[in-house]
């Protein structure tokens, strides 16, 4: 696969640098300005300096425009050489070869004394012609060979990283900055974004489609530190609720996106497609609107439905794992992948909890759907309706299960798991095998639960092995409810008056 490196503003030319650390990708020196082009044609005869600048500048403005844009449109190909890039669906494919084929192309086998044989040169030339025909229209696959490895890395496992958006576009710098600090090897990665019922006006999808160019050209650190810097100018207000957050946790977050990074940061990743569709989801983005009792069955059917739909489009024959990650982590350890791949279980995740504001005791608990059953709400079940869905951590479903989220110790053994039925669904890592058996994430009422609570409940029905990490923390963002923000101006207008 051949990479097109480019800055977001002005076209550089890029040189693949090996050190024994990795790879890099580097920029060179801009080119000279139109300043300095005419300065150097002073020396020349006036007439054939303005003759010359205007043929250049002809050729640039064409140049531009045939390329559908203003910016100086320059390559220099970079060769990504790890043979994970090249294939499953990017096999290289010789399009004009294979076209003689179409067109009825014969071969005659004669040698020069007449004999049908060939020689070892053209007898390869002829194989790998036969083997690329073949492989134009057919796969074969043995499932057998994608169980999921406790070391996918080492085994070379494919991996399917799977992200639901919807009005997410302030969250995608986050987003694609924890991404790209994954280290699980970027060429075992696929990355699969579903951009669904939104209502900002294309915002998403054009950052995304933007963010991704960037992302796989291997330029995006820069044009994320560009983006942000225009983002947050005059953005104080919106930003007041961090007067009020622990020092500590800010701390960590500047620590976690500021540089060194890990040697692959920059680079791209085996494959990204972008999904649209949208299912219907009429329910706010808002904090209070998301996370309100009543509107949690309807809500939690339809993200079943959609990460159904994205399973189904983005999973590939060769793919091992798959890796379900939610836009609104703030903080993550980069090594995520490997750590849950490590517990050799079917369906896998962390747990999650999200920072306060220090009136509201600086931290707590935010994902409650991953859990083991208990009897209360087995017999709570009895008592509903079959489509009723229990929604956990609400006072009107009192179940009584011991929640992941409350079990986390700040200095707790990471690596302690404990065996769940229910999990929930900002950060899920699962075998591929699952969905090839039929395991989803049900869109209907199973077992009075929906979605990702409904998904390992059925995993573990199916007899798979499903659990969580009690002390392996992921944080989510910090998002004001509207009580908070009353909280906060209420704060500002006293401390105004002392």
């Amino acid at each position: 696969m051949v990479v097109f490196v480019k800055d977001k503003k002005l076209e550089l030319p890029m040189h693949h640098d090996s050190k024994e650390s990795g790879n890099y990708f580097r920029p060179k020196s801009r080119f000279a300005s139109f300043a300095g082009v005419v300065n150097g044609l002073k020396t020349l005869n006036k007439r054939v300096a303005f003759l010359l600048f205007g043929v250049i500048g002809t050729l640039l403005l064409l140049a531009r425009v045939l390329q559908g844009n203003f910016a100086l449109m320059q390559y220099i190909p970079t060769f990504l050489e790890e043979q994970e890039y090249y294939d499953h669906d990017f096999k290289g494919l010789d399009l004009d070869t294979l076209k003689k084929y179409d067109e009825g192309a014969s071969h005659y086998l004669i040698s020069k004394g007449g004999m049908e044989a060939l020689s070892a040169e053209d007898k390869a030339a002829y194989e790998q012609e036969v083997e690329m025909l073949l492989a134009s229209t057919s796969g074969v696959y043995d499932l057998g060979d994608y169980n999921g490895a406790s070391n996918g890395a080492e085994n070379r496992d494919h991996v399917l990283l799977c992200i639901p958006l919807r009005d997410a576009a302030p969250l995608l710098p986050m987003l694609f900055k924890n991404v790209m600090n994954l280290t699980y090897p970027h060429e075992l990665i696929d990355i699969a974004f579903l951009v669904s019922d939104c209502t900002d006006s294309g915002k998403t999808m054009e950052n995304l489609i933007e963010f991704s160019k960037e992302l796989q050209n291997g330029t995006l650190s820069k044009t994320l530190e560009d983006f942000e810097s225009n983002e947050n100018k005059g953005n104080s207000a919106e930003q007041l609720y961090l007067k009020y957050m622990d020092p500590h946790y800010l701390n960590m977050v500047q620590d976690a996106f500021t540089p060194p990074f890990h040697d692959g940061y920059d680079k791209p990743f085996r494959s990204i497609q972008i999904f649209e569709k949208d299912f219907g989801q009429q329910i706010g983005q808002g904090f209070s609107d998301r996370h309100a009792v009543k509107v949690q069955g309807v809500r939690r059917k339809l993200m079943g439905r959609a990460r159904n739909w994205l399973t189904a489009n983005a999973l590939k024959p060769y793919h091992s794992w798959v890796y379900w990650r939610d836009v609104d982590v703030e903080l993550c350890p980069g090594s995520v992948i490997e750590d849950l791949m490590s517990h050799d279980y079917d369906v896998i995740v962390p747990n999650v909890w999200r920072p306060l504001p220090s009136f509201l005791g600086g931290a707590q608990a935010y994902d409650l759907n991953s859990w083991p059953e208990s009897n209360e709400a087995m017999k709570l079940a009895k008592t509903l309706d079959e489509d009723d869905v229990i929604v956990e951590g609400y006072a009107e479903y009192p179940t009584w299960r011991v929640h992941l989220g409350y079990l986390r110790k700040e200095n707790g053994n990471p690596q302690d798991l404990l065996d769940l039925d229910g999990v929930g669904g900002v950060s899920i890592l699962a075998r591929a095998h699952l969905f090839r058996k039929g395991i989803h994430f049900p869109a209907f009422t199973f077992e009075n639960h929906a979605e990702t609570e409904a998904f390992g409940k059925m995993a573990k029905k199916m007899g798979f092995r499903v659990g969580g990490l009690m002390h392996y923390t992921l944080w989510h963002i910090y998002e004001p409810s509207d009580d908070d923000l009353r909280e906060i101006a209420k704060l500002e207008r006293e401390s105004r008056r002392n």
